[in-house]
């Protein structure tokens, strides 16, 4: 496994320097004029109502998005949510939402992507 690791990092570093990515390029503070640390912040909202057959279910979501430059052409992602769904007859259901990208987008036509995602039930998290 080790092996493999090693020329998978060894691979990927040949490619890296091959394609012109400078390690000396990377950082997580952009240009800006105070110089702080600056990452670009974004969220979205969804609601939704259904009622039939005498039940009436809402459920909600929201996701936060912080988002780093980390090169010209390497980007991240890190993102936080929450998801509820709601009978009004009394069942309540809950989920933690989260997620991390990796962009890098070698040429105009070649992009290397690694996403995960997942979610954890809220009762996980409390204890209940």
């Amino acid at each position: 496994m080790r092996i493999v690791l090693l020329v998978f990092l060894l691979v990927i570093s040949s490619a890296v320097l091959g394609i012109g990515l400078e390690p000396s390029e990377f950082s997580l503070i952009q240009s800006s004029d105070d110089g702080w640390f600056n990452p670009e912040f974004s969220g979205w909202a969804g609601f939704s109502l259904m009622s039939g057959g005498g039940r009436t279910l809402g459920s909600g979501t929201y996701v936060g998005t912080m988002l780093f430059s980390l090169h010209p052409n390497v980007t991240a992602s890190f993102d936080l949510g929450y998801s509820r769904l709601y009978d009004f007859h009394g069942f309540s259901s809950g989920r933690v939402l989260g997620a991390v990208d990796l962009q890098w987008k070698a040429s105009d036509n070649f992009l290397i992507q690694l996403h995960c995602s997942g979610s954890l039930p809220d009762s996980s998290l409390t204890g209940f």
